[in-house]
């Protein structure tokens, strides 16, 4: 990487890959960097790792449009850093915050951001323990998320096996679907109404679901979906040395917004791509798809196989057309997104799959076929 290339230039992933490179990986850190939270040994003669994230956010959607007061800022600023370590199999134990002020904040906005992160952080089962206060001119949030986790149910972004149902957890896209819906004024009914509300004020793990996936080893790989659907499929392709084969249709969308995603003009790829909503990515070996489907129906919660994982080094989608196309890796990005004018939709991609895919894709479809 050139030295003199700027962050904004570089993007994120380089950015943080020219970081990781020059520090190498210490012996307590079990699995090297780049996964969701860092497994680390303290060498305590047990079986226990620790599991850490931190995560900086701002003054989110749901308190920017009026929808929610302050205590939304802090509930999502420590959801975000959770969430990490939730789908790595961790069980959350402590929280730090350090809250970036401008000068004119007033006592009350403060006490209510920490309310709503204490409240969020007791419905993970974690407590915050320490923090910091800093002056700033913009407002922002960076929360440290610590857990532990028992050395053999840690998930890592690797792990992911040719064969491997590629499965989310929830629905997708109703963060973004809300979003356009406020700021276009598309006419919405009020089911419609409280189901985006909820997807922008509540940007939470399914923590409930991830937890009970963890203890029962289920997945082989993981990663959550909050910078959109295709970044979170190439990280675990990556991280796997594999590839995957999705298809759109079967993109979960809320079934109460048909109406609503009809009048955006957005694709159920377009609406996942985007992020916010903080669901689960898994790659999930085919004999246990009946243990996942079961433990998600006991807890009234859903998952949907969307596609499979791949032997071929290659990423396609099939689309609502049925046409098969190179999927983009398209994220959030929170250095080159402002640098380079051009938005989630204009950036996803149809490039025509390479050759040789129509081949994969009719073993995909065999597949598909044995797993229901």
């Amino acid at each position: 990487m050139d030295k003199k290339m700027t962050v904004r230039e570089a993007g994120e992933r380089r950015a943080v890959a020219a970081i990781t490179d020059m520090m190498g990986a210490s012996s307590m850190l079990v699995d090297g960097f780049g996964h969701d939270a860092a497994f680390v040994d303290l060498n305590r003669g047990d079986d226990e790792l620790l599991v850490l994230n931190t995560d900086r956010s701002g003054l989110n959607a749901a308190y920017g449009l009026g929808l929610a007061g302050p205590e939304c800022v802090g509930d999502f600023g420590v959801s975000h850093a959770i969430s990490d370590i939730v789908v790595a199999g961790g069980n959350p134990r402590a929280v730090t915050v350090a809250l970036l002020l401008p000068g004119d904040s007033t006592l009350e906005f403060v006490r209510d951001v920490m309310q709503g992160a204490s409240e969020a952080a007791k419905r993970y089962g974690a407590e915050i323990v320490a923090g910091d206060t800093k002056q700033n001119p913009k407002f922002a949030m960076v929360a440290t998320a610590l857990g532990t986790v028992s050395r053999g149910k840690r998930i890592c972004r690797s792990g992911a096996r040719p064969g491997d149902a590629l499965v989310v957890t929830g629905f997708l896209g109703s963060m973004l679907l809300g979003m356009v819906a406020f700021k276009r004024n598309l006419p919405h009914g009020d089911r419609a109404r409280r189901i985006v509300e909820r997807a922008i004020i509540e940007q939470r793990p399914p923590f409930t679901l991830g937890r009970a996936i963890a203890e029962d080893s289920i997945p082989h790989a993981g990663t959550d979906i909050s910078d959109g659907l295709p970044g979170a499929i190439h990280a675990i392709c990556g991280a796997s040395s594999c590839g995957a084969l999705v298809d759109e249709l079967r993109i979960p969308l809320h079934p109460d917004l048909d109406e609503l995603v009809l009048a955006s003009g957005l694709s159920p790829l377009q609406l996942a791509t985007a992020g916010g909503d903080w669901q689960f990515l898994y790659a999930v070996p085919p004999d246990l798809l009946s243990t996942l489907q079961q433990t998600a129906a006991s807890l009234d919660a859903m998952v949907t196989v969307i596609g499979s994982f791949t032997e071929r080094r290659e990423i396609a989608i099939r689309h609502l057309d049925g046409a098969w196309h190179q999927l983009e890796r398209v994220e959030h990005d929170s250095f080159a997104d402002g640098g380079n004018g051009l938005g989630h939709f204009s950036r996803i991609g149809a490039a025509p799959a390479r050759r040789g895919m129509e081949l994969e894709a009719h073993h995909f479809e065999e597949r598909w076929s044995r797993m229901f």
